[in-house]
């Protein structure tokens, strides 16, 4: 299992800060992949709330249901995730060719995301599976895959229905998520070979496994699918954020959120940073404003783990759209995310975001493996809308 492609992924340490709630992201099972913050853990203060203590100010709600579209362009700057592997840079990228998007649906009350069938995306392997493989790997999504947001335990947040297959060259690899007797896994099969049955702690090990490649690019591009619902995720609760905060964010140009500082810099105190960027000079949040997430040191320390995080970097949101009407005297937040006019930059983009775990058992004694340092790069659109005729 060593080093093993993103089992928790980095961008549940953000969707933790934004939701302002505890929520578990951790997974005790496994210490091999760069772990995700504990959701637990409260902020200084006190509470979850962001670093400033101001409570959220908007009295805005949340429809029961959004459709959402995540499109990932196929030109620069490419969604790229990155890993150095014993000396070797292998890397990941994404895109939607052919005007193919990853479309589904988002419900905030019960906390599930889905990605509806016929949502698809391209995958480019560098320096994976001995070699790179240029042609790529097409993915399709055959039959709805639903995630479930703050569950505890990667057992319960794996997929217990749906499926996903995998194209390239004159192969197709069709993977089916199965859940028999409360116990997940996937059903998997190479063309015409037959079907084979994985537990789901076992699907998710085969990257970095003795098992035949066409076993660890199914694993691979799960991983990459849970990534992107992971970046959903994250893009809506910025949105809900940015209304709720939408008063301090214009008073003082920006809110923090706790996180902890790497002991080494302990003097040093670093807030993970939401940023309004004034697009149009119109002194209030409107269409088409800027956002952006900073992050210097911020140290993922996890009281019960060996193995914490140290997260830098910085992530844009461009081209903020963010509708609301009011039904019945209540405001309803009705479409929203990041999808600029004119397309010079995704609205969404990792500037170089470096998560890398850091290992120890004192503060005193960390030391940084250079193998467990993951980067991602480029981006994508989003846009959450009220479902066609839900009103």
């Amino acid at each position: 299992m060593e080093n093993q492609f993103w089992k928790r992924i980095i961008l549940c340490a953000l969707v933790v800060a934004v939701t302002m709630l505890p929520a578990a992201c951790s997974d005790d099972d496994d210490d091999d992949s760069p772990a995700a913050p504990a959701s637990g853990e409260q902020a200084d203060n006190g509470n979850d709330n962001p670093a400033d203590g101001n409570e959220p100010e908007a009295s805005f709600e949340m429809l029961d249901l959004y459709d959402f579209t995540l499109s990932i362009q196929e030109g620069e700057p490419n969604l790229t995730l990155t890993q150095t592997v014993s000396g070797t840079e292998r890397r990941l990228i994404l895109s939607n060719r052919d005007g193919g998007s990853f479309i589904g649906t988002y419900d905030p009350v019960a906390q599930m995301l889905t990605f509806d069938s016929e949502s698809t995306f391209v995958i480019v392997t560098i320096n994976y599976f001995g070699g790179s493989d240029l042609d790529g790997l097409s993915i399709l999504v055959e039959e709805d895959i639903v995630f479930q947001e703050d569950v505890p335990g990667i057992q319960n947040t794996f997929p217990g229905e749906g499926a996903f297959s995998i194209r390239y060259k004159n192969n197709i690899i069709v993977v089916d998520f199965v859940s028999d007797d409360g116990s997940p896994g996937v059903h998997m099969r190479f063309n015409d070979e037959p079907v084979i049955f994985y537990p789901y702690n076992d699907f998710i090990h085969l990257l970095d496994e003795n098992v035949l490649v066409w076993q660890q690019k199914a694993s691979l591009v799960f991983h990459v699918i849970e990534f992107l619902a992971e970046q959903a995720i994250l893009s809506a609760r910025t949105g809900e954020v940015i209304v709720a905060h939408a008063a301090s964010l214009e008073k003082n140009g920006s809110i923090t959120f706790d996180c902890g500082t790497f002991p080494s810099n302990a003097d040093v105190e670093d807030l993970p940073t939401l940023a309004w960027l004034d697009t149009d000079e119109s002194g209030g949040i409107s269409s088409g404003d800027a956002f952006r997430w900073d992050f210097t040191s911020c140290w993922i320390n996890e009281e019960e783990g060996l193995i914490d995080d140290l997260l830098r970097g910085r992530i844009d949101l461009l081209g903020r759209v963010g509708d609301v009407e009011q039904r019945d005297s209540v405001d309803f937040l009705t479409r929203f995310g990041f999808d600029p006019e004119v397309q010079t930059s995704t609205g969404v983009t990792y500037s170089n975001l470096v998560q890398t775990e850091i290992e120890g058992e004192t503060l005193e004694q960390v030391s940084i493996n250079p193998e467990r340092t993951y980067i991602v790069s480029g981006g994508y659109n989003i846009l959450f809308s009220e479902p066609a005729g839900a009103e």
